[in-house]
């Protein structure tokens, strides 16, 4: 009998070690100095304003074997927005248009992962803007997984997408703003 189970034990052990190993999701830290949140956005029909903001934090939950059950959450920083220009910085900031004091960041957190090819998929999520959350859903693409001059596993990622602001209650300037805003970001995350 002790034969019996001492075989049985063995058994199950080497079962268990012979089994695949089922990939988990990796948690990925945004780089923020190596993250670039930007936008564009009509103004008069002459032209499009370009901006980005500096500071953003998030985290990437990545499951490369199934991408479809990653998830993200990022906030971005309002009052780190760059346009090229001080006195349009501070107008945008101010009271009337983000209004940063009151609204210090914007967020995303996802709620559905769609893989559309090998390395592209559409995101879907909550995002924030001005204390208003609105579904929103980003075109991803996987730029490179690998291990980075730090010796850390990296991930950098494109995003693209275009939200209304208006859906975010934002409507000063309609007919000169237009109400379009293109984004794209540039994101590395490093494995923690």
């Amino acid at each position: 009998m002790k034969r019996l189970l001492a075989a049985m034990i063995a058994g199950a052990a080497l079962s268990v070690a012979a089994a695949p190993a089922f990939a988990a999701e990796v948690a990925y830290k945004l780089d923020s100095s190596h993250t670039q949140t930007s936008f564009a956005i009509d103004r008069f029909g002459f032209t499009s304003i370009l901006g980005m903001f500096a500071q953003s934090e998030g985290t990437i939950w990545l499951d490369e074997a199934a991408p479809e059950k990653s998830r993200v959450e990022a906030t971005v920083t309002v009052d780190s927005l760059l346009s090229a220009n001080t006195a349009r910085d501070e107008h945008l900031k101010a009271e009337r248009w983000l209004n940063a004091a009151k609204n210090p960041t914007m967020t995303f957190k996802s709620t559905k992962v769609e893989k559309t090819g090998d390395t592209t998929a559409k995101v879907t999520g909550d995002m924030t803007i001005m204390g208003v959350t609105q579904p929103v859903t980003l075109d991803v693409k996987l730029n490179k997984i690998g291990v980075g001059n730090n010796q850390k596993k990296q991930a950098g990622f494109t995003i693209t997408g275009q939200i209304s602001r208006k859906a975010f209650g934002h409507t000063i300037g309609a007919g000169a703003i237009g109400d379009a805003v293109n984004i794209r970001i540039e994101a590395l995350a490093v494995a923690q």
